[in-house]
């Protein structure tokens, strides 16, 4: 997991920058990275079918009639609220505290994607 975590990570070059922003990154850095008490798994293929199910769950594509191709029609934001030097919303900085905002103008809708590190249910 270290080598999707930060820029020491030993595979932290394979993917460029803009790999890195993409969304469906985010999706399975998250899922590698677990949370607290996450059990690791030894292979990378259970994690990548987890990103991708989420990823099309939560973004739509259509087709281009201009050009014939599929296109991402959903936008991603990342957000948060803060104040001075307290960030409010969706918590502290953890690299695994974030929520997202998925907007859907072809189901005109709005996903939301957050989670809090380590502040359980319990």
């Amino acid at each position: 997991s270290s080598g999707i975590n930060a820029e020491y990570g030993e595979h932290w070059e394979v993917y460029s920058e803009d790999e890195r922003s993409e969304f469906l990154f985010l999706l399975f850095k998250l899922l590698v990275l677990g949370g607290p008490i996450c059990q690791y798994d030894d292979t990378i293929e259970r994690y990548l079918e987890v990103a991708k199910s989420l990823y099309k769950e939560l973004v739509t594509v259509q087709k281009n009639t201009m050009t014939n191709q599929v296109e991402i029609a959903s936008s991603v934001f990342k957000v948060s609220a803060w104040d001075e030097d307290i960030c409010w919303f969706p918590g502290d900085e953890h690299a695994q505290t974030f929520c997202y905002l998925i907007l859907d103008p072809v189901n005109r809708t709005c996903s939301a994607l957050s989670h809090d590190f380590g502040k359980g249910i319990w």
